[in-house]
């Protein structure tokens, strides 16, 4: 009896309470007027349901952000609109989706115009404060140098998640770290990931690459000068990259490039914490932290005398692996959806994205990805200007590919002397590529211009490696 009773009154109350709130509309799914309460209505110079039931809220209010909740189905508030009435109140605004059993089905707003001056003021220095912390992050961020952080690193398996846990027990640290990976594989975005968690995130983030810089210069690089202490010496001195990174972090990429006449001055420097600029008579201390990069394995140099073991083992003390390309294949996806998001960017373009036929490809395709990420985006890229605006299909990446297969079965055909009957197959080959792309890859019409029946055609596709298209 008593839950009757209560299922009864429930759409009383409902009611009830609808009316006792400042200004409620509710819309249907696309936005259009269902209901006002009386509140509304004076807060609008009078207008009534019946003058507007119907009708698109957009029409009567257009800075409204009801159609932006509805199709996002993600709430709003705080925002502020001005009232149709005789007073142009400013009113602050919230908006909801009302869905039910996974399904929208109507919006619900809510306006507030009661002690608007006071909330206004509130408003306005919380958003000015808010938008000056933002200001100063961003300058704090531009000046240590750390461009990159963790949420930058794309990528759902099994390899990736450790590397990213490895990551975040880096940066709780302060000891050295060595981060070994084939090129392109992104090493330099794992040492910026380690400085942006890490408590020295304030401090600069300095990068010195080792192949980069001739091998006479790096010791002035690293450790700075004094005034006079060469020819050509900069009036005042300067300033090395250990001083630079002072507080913060000191990033050697392809530190395997370094000459070994150099090696014992960075260990020296690494274990006493300081350094001394050339033509320097005095120690000056440094607090950093050493991030070093490689493409080689240097425990490999340190057994061909090419790196010294000491240096090895202090900056050997947490390490952490890049996986290549080949071996996460199935990140490809991901990394290619964030790539074309980063390139339209640069580019000035407007590519809305990658079919999942040619997802599936990047996975599925026996490619080795020798230059990793590096050479992905480089692929993307070339697919995105011969699409210019289009979304990415295969046929936008497939002649990348079959050059690669072209160019790979020449080089073994090259160091092996090749016979005759080797050339001819590599001409027969690029033939029927070049056929099948100026017949729209229909293979009937191709056997037909190769002279030969579409059988015959099936069989030179699997002797000679070609993908069925």
């Amino acid at each position: 009896m008593n839950d009757k009773i209560n299922k009864d009154i429930i759409p009383d109350i409902a009611k009830l309470i609808i009316d006792h709130l400042n200004g409620v509309v509710i819309t249907d799914a696309e936005g259009r007027y269902i209901y006002v309460n009386e509140k509304w209505s004076k807060m609008m110079g009078g207008i009534e349901l019946e003058d507007i039931k119907g009708k698109y809220v957009k029409d009567l209010v257009p800075e409204t952000k009801i159609d932006y909740v509805l199709k996002t189905r993600k709430p709003v508030t705080g925002h502020v609109i001005i009232a149709k009435g005789p007073s142009k109140a400013e009113a602050f605004s919230t908006y909801l989706p009302i869905i039910k059993n996974g399904e929208l089905i109507a919006g619900f707003i809510h306006v507030i115009f009661k002690g608007m001056e006071e909330a206004m003021d509130f408003s306005f220095k919380v958003n000015s404060m808010a938008h000056e912390i933002k200001f100063y992050q961003e300058e704090l961020r531009s000046i240590r140098g750390a461009k990159y952080g963790i949420n930058n690193i794309i990528g759902e398996t099994k390899e990736i998640k450790k590397m990213r846990e490895q990551i975040r027990y880096a940066a709780r640290s302060n000891s050295t770290v060595l981060i070994e990976g084939e090129t392109g594989t992104g090493k330099e975005l794992v040492a910026h990931s380690i400085h942006d968690l890490s408590t020295r995130y304030s401090g600069n983030f300095v990068k010195v690459n080792c192949a980069a810089i001739p091998s006479e210069l790096l010791e002035s690089e690293f450790f700075g000068y004094e005034e006079g202490s060469f020819t050509g010496a900069k009036k005042g001195g300067k300033k090395g990259r250990f001083e630079m990174a002072n507080g913060g972090s000191l990033f050697f990429d392809e530190i395997n490039q370094m000459p070994l006449y150099l090696q014992p001055k960075l260990l020296r420097a690494l274990q006493e914490k300081e350094i001394e600029r050339i033509g320097g008579k005095e120690s000056i201390p440094v607090d950093i932290r050493i991030i070093a990069a490689s493409n080689v394995s240097l425990e490999k140099l340190v057994q061909r005398k090419k790196f010294r073991m000491d240096l090895f083992y202090r900056l050997n003390v947490l390490k952490i692996v890049i996986p290549p390309l080949r071996e996460r294949k199935e990140d490809i996806p991901l990394i290619v959806e964030n790539l074309i998001d980063k390139l339209n960017y640069q580019l000035g373009m407007n590519v809305p994205g990658i079919s999942e036929e040619a997802k599936n490809k990047f996975v599925e395709i026996k490619y080795d990805w020798p230059g990793n990420i590096r050479e992905l985006q480089n692929v993307v890229e070339r697919g995105m200007n011969k699409s210019w605006g289009k979304i990415l299909e295969w046929e936008h990446f497939r002649e990348y590919f079959e050059n690669k297969k072209t160019e790979h079965k020449k080089l073994c055909v090259d160091d092996n002397e090749s016979s005759i009957k080797e050339m001819k197959e590599i001409l027969e080959k690029k033939t029927i590529i070049k056929t099948l792309k100026n017949c729209d890859y229909n293979k009937t019409k191709a056997a037909k211009v190769l002279g030969i029946s579409r059988t015959a055609l099936y069989k030179k596709f699997n002797k000679y490696d070609i993908e069925d298209y």
